[in-house]
């Protein structure tokens, strides 16, 4: 072998070696990358924005409880806060308020928004309130943080077990754990066992 093709042997050997390093660089590169984007994620609340022309933060999955000595747990789907962060407006909202007994009042809904000046919360689209084994269904609803009420003038209709009524207008009263359908109420009753004068119905 002589000079030339001892060098040219070199040649290809050094470049052969440097293809390799840059095959095994661009492998790290690509798993690097790949471990980045599945456990480094950005903060949502200053990445997105609204898109249906409302200014604001999107946030997705969205959570807040409210301070205080009468707390609420609040969670949706996707949320767009205002810009001066005093107001949410709420996909699919749901909501748990804590009676004082431990029972526990559910509401959902498809919009609703957050006023975080007063802690009210405005739910609407197939709001349903969940009580007791009973559910609740209205158009919308208005809870005041401050009166702990939530309260609503629409048609509302409720199912149970052996119950199914209709009427107009709800008052959800937390603090004392009740639930006051107001006006034109029609009321059925199925599998009643009848009782004594002056005892209640085994509801």
């Amino acid at each position: 072998m002589n000079h030339k093709e001892i060098e040219r042997w070199y040649r290809l050997r050094n470049l052969k070696r440097v293809s390799q390093f840059l095959v095994l660089f661009a492998v790290v590169l690509l798993v690097a990358g790949y471990a980045v984007s599945r456990y480094v994620k950005p903060n949502p609340e200053f990445v997105k924005f609204s898109s249906n022309g409302e200014k604001g933060i999107t946030i997705e999955n969205f959570s807040y409880s409210s301070p205080g000595a009468h707390p609420w747990e609040l969670e949706a789907s996707r949320a767009v806060a205002s810009e001066a962060l005093d107001r949410v407006t709420l996909i699919g909202p749901k909501v748990v308020y804590r009676g004082v007994t431990g029972t526990d009042i559910y509401l959902n809904a498809g919009a609703g928004t957050l006023d975080k000046k007063n802690n009210n919360v405005t739910m609407k689209d197939d709001v349903t309130i969940q009580f007791r084994g009973f559910l609740f269904k209205t158009d919308d609803i208005q809870y005041s943080h401050n009166t702990r009420e939530a309260e609503t003038s629409s048609p509302v209709s409720l199912e149970g077990d052996d119950l199914r009524l209709t009427g107009k207008g709800l008052k959800v009263l937390v603090e004392k754990e009740e639930i006051v359908v107001e006006d034109d109420v029609k009321a059925r009753l199925y599998n009643i066992k009848w009782v004594e004068p002056g005892r209640k119905l085994p509801l």
